[in-house]
């Protein structure tokens, strides 16, 4: 069909039921009939306060649910959507996405908002209903949905998550002031305001962002949807979960803090699995996330013409801003129409990075114009802006904290030396920071570290199962082949076979940060390729740092199974 888009979304059987019922009393096609509704939908929900947006159980309850946990009469099939552009993106944009949930990502994690559109416009004109779906409310509004999904995460917090909500709670109840900067508790006798501020601020990501996903919360749910949305008090249930006042604030600590009996009975259904690492995870994102929104505070509310410094943890590395350089927000909402001038020229120019921040665009870095009021680009900065040419918008914010590293610093905790910036021999040889001998010692150590690697995983394997031969000396045969070895122990087994990396021969860099290494005079070649790889090496700390956060989180309040 000319000037339409297509895409497909998977409805359960009774979903195609109901909307063929429409389309045979509209006496329309099911391609028509599903396009009419998804356009009045959208409609309606547009006018529509956010708060009052309706959704359906099913997505609030992800059901049905993906792979394995699905049973074969339930199994979804796509329905295929073909609109006039710009409909299904509006579709997306007014339905239900749970906190921690996103776009792309693993299918735990997925968001259903397209599903979740099609799914609510039909039931607002036929009812589905199979035997999962019987009894419940089918349509809610999404402030009520997220009072239920909160419920949820209270009767599965794991010791982590309620550590820190607990702190957020009784710094709340001693009266500590939560809009405050943290710009202004930033001097002496500050530290105490400082931390209650964070506690609170983790806490409302914690609930709001980065929620962990799994399908035993939604069976959690599923169980509370059944309390709460079905029979005769299913809209005061519904009135209850979007109002969130203080009878819902009760239940909510009363759910968090549930005896044993109470939690085995909102667990029902559920599987015997301990998720205190994702819980340790998530804690971990949401300490993330206030870090990155200070850090970016950080960078434009410094004064012009006083180096600064800020530790940010977690990951635990230090940053030090050049006392010259500065972060512009002219008010520019993010995302909306063309970037102000002159800032849009030196974007273009290569001289400025942009990124979005709380809603604003920030450019960076900046430096007192030396002729007149205001600001210009940075001299010489334009290596630095290369490096980040292929990053997202979303992705610059990080770049630029990457550019700020301290990698000099010398920190006491840090015995395992992670916050290193590490570069390959290659790059180091050739910036004349390492001999060819040595290049060639490391690369002779990183392939015998390798070898060892490989050894370890094939011994396990052995283990695992001594009766299958053929499977360990399939392993042996692609030895000191890295790629094949690891798709091949992968595919094994992938528990075991991601045990497996290939080392690299690298060598660290100890000259500071990539601000300093520009304004040093360095040649722009080394500047740039420095710029790269601090970014992909903070990268590698981060990734390390919130697997520290789940060790530690099985450590201090779980099992391991």
């Amino acid at each position: 069909m000319t000037g339409h888009v297509e895409t497909n979304v998977r409805l359960l059987p009774c979903a195609f039921a109901a909307l063929d019922r429409v389309a045979a009393r509209w006496g329309t096609s099911r391609d028509a009939t599903v396009r009419r509704l998804l356009s009045e939908h959208v409609q309606a929900q547009e006018d529509r306060a956010p708060d009052d947006r309706l959704t359906h159980i099913s997505t609030v309850l992800r059901y049905p649910p993906l792979g394995k946990r699905a049973p074969a009469p339930r199994t979804a099939r796509p329905l295929r959507l073909r609109a006039q552009p710009g409909l299904l993106e509006r579709a997306r944009a007014v339905s239900l996405r749970l906190p921690g949930q996103y776009a792309r990502s693993h299918r735990d994690y997925q968001a259903r908002t397209l599903t979740d559109a099609v799914m609510t416009a039909i039931a607002a004109a036929e009812p589905i209903v199979d035997d999962f779906l019987e009894g419940l409310l089918p349509l809610l509004r999404q402030r009520a949905a997220l009072g239920l999904w909160r419920l949820a995460t209270a009767a599965t917090a794991t010791g982590p998550e309620r550590e820190a909500l607990d702190a957020a709670r009784e710094a709340v109840e001693d009266g500590w002031p939560l809009e405050v900067s943290a710009e202004d508790l930033d001097g002496p006798g500050d530290e105490v305001p400082a931390r209650m501020r964070r506690v609170q601020l983790v806490a409302r990501i914690l609930e709001d962002e980065v929620a962990w996903h799994a399908p035993g919360r939604f069976q959690v749910a599923a169980n509370l949807a059944r309390s709460w949305l079905s029979g005769p008090g299913a809209q005061d249930g519904e009135t209850l979960l979007y109002q969130q006042a203080q009878d819902w604030q009760e239940l909510y600590q009363d759910t968090l803090h549930a005896a044993v009996e109470r939690r085995m009975q909102l667990l029902a259904g559920t599987i015997d699995y301990d998720f205190t690492g994702r819980g340790g995870t998530a804690v971990w994102r949401a300490e993330r996330r206030v870090e990155q929104q200070d850090f970016e505070a950080w960078l434009t509310s410094q004064p012009t013409g006083t180096a600064a410094a800020r530790l940010i943890t977690p990951p635990g590395w230090m940053l030090s801003r050049p006392e010259s350089w500065h972060a512009h927000t002219p008010g520019h909402p993010a995302g909306e129409g063309d970037l102000p001038q002159p800032y849009a020229q030196w974007v273009a120019e290569g001289k400025v990075l942009c990124f979005p921040s709380e809603g604003r665009q920030v450019f960076w870095p900046l430096a007192p114009h030396p002729k007149a009021p205001g600001w210009a680009p940075v001299p010489g900065i334009e290596p630095v802006v290369a490096a980040a040419g292929r990053l997202r918008p979303e992705q610059v914010g990080a770049f630029v904290e990457a550019v700020l590293i301290d990698w000099a610093h010398e920190f006491e905790d840090d015995v395992s030396g992670r916050i290193t910036l590490w570069l390959p021999v290659d790059r180091a040889v050739e910036f004349g920071l390492l001999t060819v001998k040595d290049q060639h010692a490391r690369m002779a150590a990183a392939r015998a570290q390798t070898l060892e690697l490989m050894d370890a995983v094939i011994e396990e394997f052995r283990q695992d199962d001594p009766l299958d031969v053929q499977r360990t000396e399939r392993l042996r045969e692609v030895r000191g082949r890295s790629r094949d070895f690891g798709r091949l122990a992968r595919q094994y087994n992938a528990r075991i076979g991601s045990k497996f990396r290939t080392v690299r021969p690298v060598w660290p860099w100890t000259g500071g940060s990539v601000a300093h290494t520009l304004l040093s005079g360095s040649p722009p070649y080394l500047v740039q390729c420095l710029a790269l790889w601090a970014h992909r090496n903070s990268i590698r700390i981060l990734e390390e740092s919130m697997q520290d956060a789940w060790n530690l989180a099985f450590d201090r309040y779980g099992r391991r199974v």
